[in-house]
């Protein structure tokens, strides 16, 4: 019995042994697997690291080659300044800060301009310099002085008239500020009013602005930039009052017809911005509005865009959110307005053009909640018939922006919003590819998307208003046949979306 007691022991206790030894076996081995796996990663987050600092230097390269671009553009811009205008706004003297539009001194020429996103405000006034040769009637030489709406920064500011022909002066802008900033651009003229163009050195700030002889609608404009700017200011010193997340639930889906036509065929002019401008604008809504879907044309021949809207037809329900975009050519005749295909011939009589009152037809009877027509082309814009709203449209307050949204989004909404009335519209804005009108609805889209708030047809209309002259006036209105029920077609941004 000890024996087999003794034996079992033995047994027992060899048993222990072996387990223990492959037990120390297998946790050697797990533990040498472990180091492997520790190698490996180490060296995969090396490896990341390393293609992370790439990404990072050739992201700062870029930014440094365009910053050079930039700098090198500029020297040329530079270069073209008269001497008078350099001599102007080189010239060193203390200018007394005037922090009001209105007390600007009488008989001048006075303008008001804003950067891209209205946080840099600019007005100010220039006087032609009687002692500059005349160019066809016009003074060569304009200068006078800028104030910036920070309450101190005043610039010097000179232009140059560079061409004049078929009652539009073309003229080159230049200025220098006391904190140091310089920009040059382009203006354009038309009797008593104009607009401009104008970038800084350093390429950070990009200003559209508006001149005027009548100090009254400059006051205006500034005004209206000032409001929204210190919107803006007021939301980011007060986050203790943080804006309430407005998030809406449409109830069909959106969809976009997107139609650029550039290159012409025979007999009309190429444009530069109508196809840059429906690409530059579908990146933006694919990126931060969920549209379904979006169809473009590009370069459309008649047929091209019939079948864009049969197609858009077919897509769309009742309960739908439907945007048309065309930016072309459009010509008028005998009081009938007409889009332009690619393959339209010069004359009207070959019966190619497209008839605004054929287009009228698709949009009457396209299902959709809610429609809007956006049309940058010369002569069209107030074809579809109805009275120009863009004087009276209301601009609504924070708190009641909310429940007047619900109340837009809920309700039929049929509108067209045009970049003229019955006249030319401008090709590009200068230093872009793209039109006037299409950057205002990109930047706008971009600047409502990164605050988190809807913006609707009301409200870029308004916003686009600022940015125009006297000479291209927006139309926004509702056509009578076409049963407008009180809405307004929203862009929500993903992130409002219920």
């Amino acid at each position: 019995m000890f024996k087999i007691a003794k034996t079992i022991s033995i047994l027992f206790l060899a048993s222990i042994f072996l387990f223990s030894s492959a037990e120390a076996d297998w946790i050697t081995k797990k533990s040498d697997k472990s180091k492997e796996t520790i190698k490996k990663e180490k060296k995969a987050k090396s490896e990341w690291i390393k293609l992370k600092k790439l990404k990072e230097k050739l992201k700062l390269k870029k930014k440094k080659k365009k910053v050079k671009k930039n700098k090198e553009e500029y020297k040329k811009e530079e270069k073209k300044i008269t001497k008078e205008v350099k001599s102007w706004i080189t010239k060193k003297s203390k200018d007394t800060y005037i922090d009001s539009v209105n007390k600007l001194p009488d008989g001048v020429i006075y303008f008001a301009g804003a950067d891209e996103t209205k946080d840099l405000l600019i007005y100010g006034y220039v006087k032609p310099d009687t002692s500059s040769k005349k160019i066809n009637g016009y003074y060569e030489t304009s200068i006078g002085v800028g104030y910036l709406n920070d309450g101190k920064t005043t610039c010097k500011i000179g232009s140059t008239v560079v061409d004049v022909s078929s009652g539009l002066v073309t003229a080159r802008v230049s200025g220098k500020c006391t904190n140091r900033i310089t920009f040059n651009g382009s203006t354009s003229q038309t009797k008593n009013s104009g607009m401009g163009f104008a970038v800084t050195k350093d390429g950070k700030n990009k200003f559209l602005f508006d001149f005027n002889v009548q100090k009254t609608i400059i006051a205006k404009i500034f005004e209206t930039n000032k409001e929204f700017t210190e919107t803006q200011v007021v939301e980011r010193k007060i986050p203790s009052q943080k804006r309430k997340k407005i998030t809406l639930k449409p109830n069909g889906k959106y969809y976009a017809l997107l139609i650029g036509n550039s290159n012409y065929k025979t007999g009309w002019d190429n444009l530069v911005s109508p196809v840059n401008d429906i690409r530059d604008i579908k990146e933006v809504l694919d990126k931060n509005y969920k549209f379904e879907k979006i169809l473009t044309v590009e370069n459309g021949t008649r047929e091209d865009i019939f079948n864009g809207f049969k197609e858009l037809s077919k897509l769309s329900t009742t309960n739908d959110y439907v945007l048309v975009y065309y930016s072309g050519h459009g010509q008028i005749k005998a009081k009938q307005a007409y889009w332009i295909p690619v393959d339209g011939s010069p004359s009207w009589d070959k019966g190619d053009w497209i008839n605004i009152a054929d287009i009228d037809i698709f949009l009457t009877e396209i299902k959709a909640h809610h429609l809007a027509v956006l049309v940058d082309s010369c002569f069209v814009g107030s074809k579809f018939k109805g009275l120009n709203l863009i004087d009276d449209v209301v601009i609504h307050g924070e708190e009641e922006y909310e429940k007047y949204l619900e109340s837009a989004l809920n309700l039929r909404s049929r509108s067209v919003l045009s970049s003229g009335t019955t006249g030319q519209v401008s090709d590009t804005v200068k230093g872009t590819n793209n039109s006037r009108f299409a950057l205002s609805i990109i930047n706008n889209l971009n600047v409502y998307n990164k605050k988190s708030y809807p913006l609707d047809l009301d409200q870029l209309t308004q916003l686009m208003k600022v940015t125009y002259t006297e000479f291209q006036k927006p139309m926004y209105y509702h056509p009578d046949s076409w049963k407008h029920g009180g809405g307004t077609f929203l862009f929500i941004p993903k992130k409002n979306l219920q």
